[in-house]
């Protein structure tokens, strides 16, 4: 492989392109922050309250966030994770690029370090259905080697490192298997492969254990996406997060079309960020109706290998997903059968307790979709 990951290089080389890429809007700040009347924008200054294109570099609400993690992430024992990056590392704009929902992240990834029709990508099946459709957007090869374990919660270590690709894409929590990987399995891929390893973590706040950022100073091979849709609550606000070695940010920065974020995004994740005590007592809230869930549903006939490390409970029926999944909507539910092709199996998402009495009510009612 020719490119090679250096934590003096800043992480990993992007893609040849790239590098020579020297974009027209890569502005570090607002020349209003260093004093200067702004006469480069081109903004119109007869104009409304959001007559100014954001903060393109977003330095506040990277702080917040990072902030913010601390707080959230659980450590395993329910308390807030107090591990802290060696050295001079700093988790801050330099490290932290925020993308419009983890699903840009991705396809920031891919358009950035993957060379088209050259290169090839690991995937770990059954998986985010999006790896699959961005490599096919962006013309790179996919490379299928499956999750191992009965929990579908081991890599295999030896094909992935043996499979030529140029990276690696792992979704944990997994979904649509509604498990976490084994402690260690990461580790043990970062130790024998050298390529780009990209850890998709959208649902990591619901696991209460350490996130994989805290390995990122230590290997400069290694990407981890966030999302602030799920466990955060702020899906309308589109947010994500990558979080890399400052060579690998720089070179997404490159990349990526200016002012990404929009200002009242900023103002109301801004807001939300301030409060992490909050989001993690809503965190909490909802790992208690989703452990209760899952409780239940492993009372339900017809229903069997309850999954719920993430944030839905996915579970393997008795009779055709798709069958229970329709009965299931005449009943007023939606569900998800087959999950991103993953047959015999339903996810749920975690609803209020109400709603979850009457999911819990329709599996066990005379005539139901188990019978």
């Amino acid at each position: 492989m020719a490119r090679r990951a250096s934590a003096e290089a800043g992480g990993w080389p992007a893609r040849r392109a790239i590098r020579s890429l020297r974009p027209s809007f890569l502005f570090e700040s607002r020349p209003e922050d260093e004093g200067l009347v702004n006469l480069r924008d081109n903004e119109n200054p007869f104009a409304g309250p959001h007559r100014r294109y954001p903060d393109n570099m977003n330095r506040q609400l990277v702080r917040l966030y990072a902030d913010a993690l601390d707080v959230v992430e659980g450590d395993g024992t329910g308390s807030a994770v107090n591990t802290r990056p060696p050295g001079a590392w700093r988790w801050g704009p330099e490290t932290i690029l925020l993308t419009r929902g983890a699903g840009d992240a991705l396809d920031l990834l891919f358009r950035t370090f993957f060379e088209p029709v050259a290169d090839a990508v690991a995937l770990t099946p059954p998986s985010f259905a999006l790896f699959d459709e961005l490599a096919v957007v962006h013309g790179i090869e996919r490379l299928r080697v499956p999750l191992a374990g009965i929990a579908h919660d081991r890599l295999d270590v030896a094909a992935l490192a043996g499979s030529g690709a140029a990276g690696v894409i792992v979704c944990d929590p997994g979904n649509p298997v509604g498990t976490s990987l084994r402690p260690g399995e990461v580790e043990r891929l970062l130790a024998a492969f050298d390529g780009l390893v990209v850890v998709d973590e959208a649902y990591a706040e619901y696991t209460r254990r350490p996130s994989h950022r805290h390995l990122v100073p230590r290997h400069p091979n290694l990407v981890v996406v966030r999302s602030m849709s799920k466990a955060l609550g702020l899906a309308a606000l589109r947010l994500g997060a990558v979080l890399a070695h400052p060579g690998i940010v720089s070179a997404l920065r490159r990349a990526r079309l200016p002012f990404a974020l929009p200002t009242p995004v900023i103002t109301e994740a801004a807001a939300a960020l301030a409060d992490p005590a909050g989001l993690r007592h809503g965190i909490d809230l909802f790992v208690e109706e989703r452990d209760r869930l899952a409780a239940g549903l492993r009372r339900c006939p017809g229903v069997e290998q309850v999954r719920s490390a993430a944030g839905f409970v996915t579970v393997r029926t008795k009779r055709p997903a798709s069958e229970v999944a329709a009965r299931l909507r005449a009943a007023g539910l939606a569900t998800v059968p087959d999950p991103m092709g993953w047959h015999g199996h339903l996810r749920i998402s975690v609803g209020e307790p109400v709603h979850n009495d009457r999911l819990l009510a329709a599996l066990t009612e005379s005539g139901s979709p188990h019978q």
